[in-house]
């Protein structure tokens, strides 16, 4: 089997282009780089450039961010099929987080500057992508909603104990 259909047949069980035609994944299967990453190795931290978006072939990546040089707190743990990093294709922004390999990998990269390329020929893989990423948001903003239910009790519990230690004084 050909390394470009390898490829297709990958990058069609990835979420972010699970929607993509069979020329569409073609196009995004030829802007991908591959390649191996030890364990522990840094990809990318919080504030570096957004230049790449990777996908997880084999192994697994962790997510952090890193409030001080050093000092890192662990958001997630990808693997395979996940794609990560894809805010920088489409913004160009400076990263969010950071992420380093947690064994060793096997990973896609794809450059901003190749999938804008990609995109000006073909709009309808932003579309979609866009979809994923709206997709995403609405995940994290249930997250939001439920972290605000903890926190408004802890609000709770910590006005009543208020209450109660003020009435013992």
């Amino acid at each position: 089997m050909s390394e470009l259909l390898e490829k297709i047949l990958f990058l069609q069980k990835v979420d972010m282009f699970e929607h993509l035609t069979v020329s569409e994944l073609q196009k995004i299967a030829q802007i991908t780089e591959t390649d191996h990453y030890n364990d522990e190795e840094y990809l990318f931290r919080q504030g570096d450039p957004g230049n790449y978006a990777y996908i997880v072939v084999s192994g697994a990546v962790e997510i952090f961010f890193e409030p001080s040089r050093g000092r890192v707190q662990p958001l997630t743990t990808v693997g395979e099929g996940a794609c990560f990093g894809e805010m920088a294709l489409l913004d160009g922004e400076p990263r969010s987080a950071g992420a380093r390999t947690v064994s060793e990998c096997m990973l896609s990269r794809i450059s901003r500057n190749d999938f804008i390329h990609i995109l000006h020929q073909y709009p309808a893989i932003a579309l979609g992508i866009i979809s994923q990423l709206s997709l995403r948001i609405r995940e994290m903003n249930g997250k939001v909603t439920g972290l605000s239910k903890v926190v408004s009790g802890f609000a709770d519990l910590y006005e009543e104990s208020r209450k109660v230690l003020e009435g013992d004084a």
